[in-house]
């Protein structure tokens, strides 16, 4: 019996020395940091796909208003250079300071018009 303790006791003393109780530990704890990570990127991967639905049904929504407004248009013609300056002026009171915005808007609503005749 005190073979097998002394036996025991250098096998402690090897594991010890080595090193391995506590890679063991860093071992476990780098497992429980990967699963957290795991949990954040699935969250993540959740946020994601709600959001890619959220823009798709906004999407979907103007693609619907620019249907209506074309058929509207069709039969209420109005002048190119009205639409301009008025989006123009949406967007500066919407905060769109930035002239690419301002120009953007512009564009759209203009856009809209022009298909319109199509």
């Amino acid at each position: 019996m005190s073979e097998k303790n002394s036996e025991s006791d250098a096998a402690a003393e090897m594991i010890d020395a080595l090193g391995i109780d506590g890679f063991v530990r860093h071992m476990a704890d780098l497992q429980t940091s990967l699963e957290k990570v795991a949990e954040g990127i699935e969250i993540l991967g959740g946020n994601a796909q709600r959001q890619s639905r959220d823009t798709e049904n906004l999407a979907a929504h103007i693609l619907a208003i620019e249907a209506v407004l074309t058929v509207i248009l069709r039969q209420i013609p109005v002048n190119v250079a009205e639409v301009r300056t008025e989006a123009e002026r949406r967007a500066r009171n919407a905060g769109s300071a930035e002239t690419g915005n301002k120009n953007l808007v512009s564009s759209l609503a203009e856009d809209i018009v022009r298909r319109a005749d199509d």
